[in-house]
């Protein structure tokens, strides 16, 4: 094209404007104006040529618009050939997601849509997580250090554990206050030589009674596991619906009610806990636990729930197991935000590749602009 000739009348606010501009010896033509001198209006017919739409005058609708655009053999101009950029702050909202996809507002619109459903999935995941575990912590950050070793990949990180989840069949733990067992000076303490030396001898022990228990086994069903057994079936009117548990020793023994199934669970408890070597290596622990101050929470919460001692041993598994126990119990709203991680992956993945290309040619008008 040499030449671009313009006719137009009653286009936004432009009464009438004919001008023919010559590319013979020059690339660009660059039009300043003060402002209300109709630069905009100039923009938005050309935007509606891209996009084949007709314009019109923005106060008086009725008068008859007039918009001729041709080259120098009389040829309409052609949408594809047009490229409009709008102002900055009137259309694009800066936001480091966005960045790239700053020329096409569609797929800008597109993008973010998709990353909005994401986002409000991903808040109401992450909040109900918060109330589960109790912690106070970043949590995306907090679990996508945990599984990726890296804390800005959280979606990541959940993927990577949705076997684990899926598997689950109690959340056991869900329970569990996060901050008080994970507290910096905690972890520091259990990392002492005289507490893992104390840990370590207690659950041997432990382990060697579970061997010998009629009801629980090590790794399988603890009392633990037995406790939050009895809960869950009582919460969930399993004994008011007359259902029986039956359990398998010696003898068959049928459980009717959650206060039958607790008081065999104490009892059988009762006699792992009041072992005598168990409490001597407890006490061992706990006189630990009591010389320094700074672990007076952790310590009250350990004589609560001293079938964690057992998992003490090994801090990053258990941390590794909570989050599991934390998801599992909020498996809805975690398969809900990663269908739509995963869904959206691939329409991103094109969307991105698409305003690359655009950038390209953006960056280009830029160059020829300075």
């Amino acid at each position: 094209m040499k030449k671009l000739r313009i006719d137009l009348e009653h286009c936004y606010g432009i009464k009438a404007l004919k001008k023919e501009f010559d590319f013979s010896d020059k690339t660009t033509f660059a039009i300043y104006a003060p402002n209300g001198a109709m630069k905009s209006s100039f923009a938005q017919t050309f935007k509606d040529i891209a996009e084949q739409k007709p314009s019109k005058d923005r106060i008086f609708a009725a008068r008859k618009t007039k918009r001729i655009v041709t080259d120098e053999a009389g040829a309409d101009l052609v949408p594809e050939d047009i490229l409009v950029i709008a102002p900055y702050d009137e259309v694009y909202g800066h936001t480091e997601k966005t960045s790239t996809l700053l020329v096409n507002a569609k797929l800008r619109e597109e993008y973010e849509k998709l990353q909005i459903g994401i986002d409000a999935a991903q808040e109401k995941f992450l909040k109900a997580l918060k109330k589960q575990s109790g912690s106070k912590r970043d949590l995306a950050k907090e679990i996508s250090m945990i599984f990726t070793k890296t804390d800005n990949n959280l979606h990541r990180g959940l993927i990577r554990i949705r076997q684990d989840v899926a598997s689950l069949k109690d959340p056991i733990f869900a329970d569990v206050e996060y901050d008080t067992l994970f507290d910096d000076k905690v972890l520091a303490f259990l990392g002492t030589k005289d507490f893992k030396t104390a840990i370590e001898d207690y659950v041997r022990k432990y382990n060697e009674l579970l061997s010998a228990s009629t009801y629980f086994k090590k790794g399988t069903f603890t009392y633990y596991n037995a406790e939050m057994i009895a809960k869950n079936l009582a919460d969930n009117g399993f004994f008011d619906a007359k259902h029986t548990v039956s359990l398998n020793a010696g003898e068959k023994i049928e459980i009717t009610s959650r206060r039958q199934l607790e008081e065999l669970i104490a009892k059988e408890k009762e006699g792992i806990s009041k072992d005598a070597d168990l409490r001597k290596k407890f006490n061992e622990i706990d006189t630990l636990l009591k010389k320094n101050l700074s672990m007076k929470s952790f310590e009250a919460y350990l004589s609560q729930h001293e079938a964690l001692l057992a998992k003490l041993s090994n801090m990053d598994s258990f941390r590794d197991e909570l989050w599991v126990s934390y998801i599992k119990a909020n498996e809805d709203l975690y398969n809900e935000l990663l269908d739509l991680v995963e869904n959206a992956a691939k329409r991103k993945k094109e969307i991105e590749d698409e305003a690359a290309k655009e950038r390209t040619q953006w960056h280009n008008v830029i160059d020829i602009f300075n």
